[in-house]
């Protein structure tokens, strides 16, 4: 059995109440016996000004490991994000038990066929592929799966998301190289959302934002909305600091997740009734979920 926490898209810099938010998920990992914490990306920005937050999530002596967000790219290099974090490499795996966990990088792209890391959000420029797992990452990948074991994947950006530019671009060729492994579970962060599905077998948890929602778009398409919730900047934070604790045993798959509010404004106030975006359910928690493995 493998027993672990997760959140995503903490952002913690952008809220007055970062630190409020990290200490409510390590409360939430106190109250467990869990093997490890794991951010799928997004956490701050990777200067060292934040080195503080790492030094709280490190100071409960359990295993905390990062997958890189499109955040922490906008104004540093893939360098100084490795530095910060103490990672060797952007994709990278650890074997615990009989499960190995991979932890990919997607923050790549694609301009005229040179595949580039991101980086002060370049991939907004013209004729731009976006995001995507490059070539020296898949083969590394399918090298990390010809090993026998049982594995988790961990993701910024979603590789089942269909919404345009949300999902990898090339996630059909990633989920073709599952198919014939082990594969117990994939969860991504990046859409602020809530999201469960399964393809070929395999399930596919998107964990909803530890902050907020981001809607901006959607405020900007009416002058109405524009004027009275322009202070927001787009975003609709939630409560709580939602995350998500997952325990993986050899049948079965639990995800405990929790239902949080709203801090004021809600996507009703909006328009947003049906309380979806970006191709997943912005309703302020993250679900839980059973999942038996048997293929019956």
């Amino acid at each position: 059995m493998i027993r672990f926490l997760v959140f995503s898209d903490l952002h913690y810099d952008e809220a007055a109440d970062g630190d409020e938010r990290i200490n409510e998920i390590l409360t939430c990992a106190k109250e467990r016996t869990i093997d490890f914490i794991v951010s799928l990306g997004d956490l701050c920005k990777p200067i060292d000004a934040n080195k503080g937050i790492l030094k709280k999530i490190n100071s409960l002596g359990i295993p905390f490991y990062s997958v890189i967000g499109n955040h922490e790219t906008d104004n540093c290099q893939l360098s100084e994000i490795l530095s910060f974090f103490s990672m060797k490499s952007p994709y990278y795996s650890v074997v615990y038990k009989e499960y190995k966990l991979i932890f990919l990088n997607t923050c790549y792209l694609n301009q005229d066929g040179k595949e580039t890391a991101f980086y002060q959000r370049n991939h907004k420029q013209l004729n731009v592929i976006y995001p995507i797992i490059p070539l020296e990452e898949i083969q590394w990948l399918k090298n990390e799966l010809s090993s026998e074991k049982k594995y988790i994947i961990f993701s910024h950006h979603s590789l089942v998301n269909n919404f345009v530019n949300r999902g990898v671009y090339n996630r059909a060729d990633i989920r073709e190289l599952f198919k014939d492994q082990e594969v117990l579970l994939c969860l991504n962060g990046h859409d602020h959302g809530d999201s469960y599905s399964v393809v070929d077998y395999i399930p596919y948890y998107t964990v909803n934002s530890a902050n907020y929602t981001w809607v901006g778009t959607q405020i900007a398409s009416s002058d109405i909305l524009s004027k009275k919730y322009s202070y927001l900047n787009g975003i609709l934070q939630y409560k709580q600091a939602l995350n998500a604790y997952i325990e993986i045993a050899d049948e079965e798959i639990r995800i405990e997740g929790m239902t949080g509010d709203y801090l004021s404004v809600t996507p009703d106030d909006i328009g947003l009734h049906d309380y979806m975006w970006n191709g997943v359910s912005i309703k302020p928690q993250t679900s839980s979920l059973f999942v038996n493995r048997k293929r019956g």
